[in-house]
């Protein structure tokens, strides 16, 4: 009996292998052999930087189907039409499916975290602020097409000085100078729940809240179509992978 059920572990194991082979054989990405990725930055570091952990998690997607990886860097604003027309195989960007973010010769993904509001500020200002309505006067940036901006601009009373920017480093450069009072983003969940850390003790996180109450605002990757069996894959891998990845 013992040797009769190794035998069936073996089997499993081999058939499972053969299976993610196969599987990855029939990814027809737009250049062959090459998954090409729109990202926003051009190499990460931080380990409080989501760009980083989605890096992390495609370079290990394409390690399992045997892609080789070209990441494009791009702005985030409109990132995701860049898979429906075809410029790239994968849109990375952290894109929150939203419905008018949809474009045909595209797909979204599964998600794969899940986001909620919020504005960073400086810890020794904690006391300060509790909500957006205490930054009258006061400047708070975004990054222009995110999630964030229109978040922003929905909720600021008048009186709040809105500030966007085109890229993340200016934005966060403007935030250490001392000339945004905060910043409008986001805390990061895993989808079973729990905080993906995304800054240190130097800065926090206030005035919590969904952007649309009552739902999840999911983050997925925009597939083209036109990359056969890559949605299915990509699907997959999440379903099998919990994101983030440790290095």
């Amino acid at each position: 009996m013992r040797i009769k059920n190794r035998f069936l572990i073996i089997l499993i194991s081999l058939l499972s292998v053969t299976t993610d082979i196969i599987f990855g054989q029939e990814i027809h990405t737009l250049t062959p052999g090459t998954l090409t990725v729109a990202v926003t930055t051009e190499a990460p570091e931080s380990e409080f930087d989501p760009q980083l952990w989605i890096r992390r998690y495609i370079e290990e997607f394409a390690d399992k189907n045997q892609l080789f990886l070209s990441w494009v860097v791009v702005p985030f604003n409109e990132s995701w039409l860049l898979a429906s027309s075809d410029k790239v195989d994968l849109v990375a960007t952290n894109v929150a499916s939203f419905p008018d973010r949809a474009h045909p010769g595209a797909s979204f993904s599964d998600p794969f975290l899940y986001e909620r509001r919020a504005l960073r500020i400086k810890a020794k200002d904690q006391g300060k602020f509790k909500t957006l309505d205490d930054f009258v006067s006061r400047k708070v940036g975004a990054v222009a097409g995110m999630a964030a901006e229109r978040d922003l601009i929905n909720r600021a009373i008048e009186g709040v000085v809105i500030d966007i920017t085109s890229t993340f480093p200016e934005l966060y450069d403007k935030f250490e100078a001392g000339t945004l009072d905060a910043i409008a983003e986001a805390e990061y969940y895993t989808l079973s729940g729990e905080v993906i850390p995304s800054h240190d003790s130097s800065v926090v996180l206030i005035d919590h809240h969904d952007l649309i109450p009552g739902q999840r605002e999911e983050s997925v990757f925009v597939v083209s179509n036109n990359s056969s069996n890559l949605l299915q894959a990509i699907n997959l891998f999440i379903h099998e992978t919990e994101f983030p990845i440790s290095d």
